[in-house]
């Protein structure tokens, strides 16, 4: 099961979801294999919409897809806020909703268990709920005995997306919820391990690299499930550029006090995604507050990890090329020197 993680693409203003790109965006992850597109998860900048906005693109989502195909995330408001938008996805047809961890709380697994998922799903007993364990995001998580606990005590609860980045919880996410819970991994550059690894055997991803190459992300994940280690380390070293956008780290320059300092900035998720989108000729790269745009070696770092992925394997971009109609050669035009701290595939996690 492939899942791409969709950005939420926004006007040049920044006052809405630029819906028509989104719905291209929906059309080519589906049209070049993948199973469903995250609606308004963490990628898709979720927590930033308001309820219009986000109705909106659920919408459109339904409208460039069958509901089948979409994962709905409700967002990380108070539990009335999440059930209501839950059931205005569930009338328009749309069954899998993504949880995550409430943020910012401090609470413990047992109390997530059971005042936050455990209360989601017995207010949604028609609803496919997938928790989604992001502690690095989150503060909190769902440790995996209390969710073998939750899928127990709720049929609703049918998998989890785990953006952990830690294979042993994988293990023992397998080992406690068995080998019919669906395990999705969250973490692109861990989506091959996590694939291939006996004592997790992840029944597929929710990835941010198929906003770029779901084609190529497919054929790793087939070629991992049908029994080709060896197959599908070369499409993981392959891709290795564009899975390891979810977190850009660069040195960039700051004045303070009259003196040029190097300062560390780490960007993550949606701002060096919408980056490489940007770049690549397919709109604006507006995020909204408090997520800002990238620096210049930011920038440059996603550019050399575009440049360094399509030189050596040109097949990854071209689907996206020929799907959006992209001049990739004039895009990926050499644009000044090697940048400081700026290395590629995946480097400062």
């Amino acid at each position: 099961m492939l899942v791409s993680a969709l950005v939420t693409p926004f006007r040049k203003d920044g006052e809405g979801p630029a819906l028509d790109r989104f719905a291209r965006l929906v059309g080519f992850a589906l049209d070049h294999g993948c199973d469903q597109v995250l609606v308004a998860g963490p990628m898709g900048e979720g927590d930033a919409l308001d309820d219009g906005e986000w109705e909106s693109l659920l919408q459109e989502a339904v409208s460039a897809a069958r509901p089948h195909q979409i994962l709905a995330a409700p967002g990380n408001g108070r539990l009335p806020q999440i059930v209501a938008r839950a059931r205005l996805a569930l009338q328009l047809g749309v069954r899998d909703l993504l949880v995550a961890d409430a943020p910012g709380h401090g609470a413990s697994s047992m109390a997530l268990r059971e005042r936050w998922h455990g209360a989601l799903a017995r207010a949604l007993p028609e609803a496919r709920l997938w928790p989604l364990a992001a502690p690095g995001q989150s503060g909190a998580e769902l440790l995996p005995d209390d969710l073998a606990r939750l899928h127990d005590e709720h049929a609703n609860v049918v998998g989890v997306v785990d953006a952990s980045g830690r294979l042993a919880r994988l293990a023992r996410v397998r080992a406690l919820c068995g080998a019919d819970f669906t395990i999705l991994c969250g973490d692109d550059l861990m989506l091959r391990d996590a694939l291939v690894d006996p004592a997790i055997r992840a029944d597929g991803g929710c990835v941010a690299a198929c906003n770029l190459a779901p084609g190529a992300v497919r054929r790793l994940l087939d070629e991992a499930r049908g029994g080709k280690p060896a197959r599908a380390r070369e499409l993981h070293e392959a891709l290795l550029p564009l899975l390891g956008l979810g977190v850009v780290t660069v040195e960039e320059t700051l004045l303070v006090h009259g003196e040029a300092l190097a300062v560390p900035q780490r960007a993550r998720g949606a701002v060096p995604v919408k980056a490489a989108l940007a770049l690549l000729g397919l709109g604006s790269c507006v995020s909204r507050a408090p997520l800002g745009p990238l620096g210049p070696n930011g920038e440059a770092r996603v550019r050399a990890a575009l440049v360094a992925a399509h030189r050596a394997h040109p097949e990854l971009l071209a689907p996206m090329a020929e799907y959006f109609e992209l001049d990739l050669a004039r895009r990926l035009a050499p644009a000044g020197a090697p940048v400081r701290g700026a290395e590629l595939a995946g480097s400062g996690r």
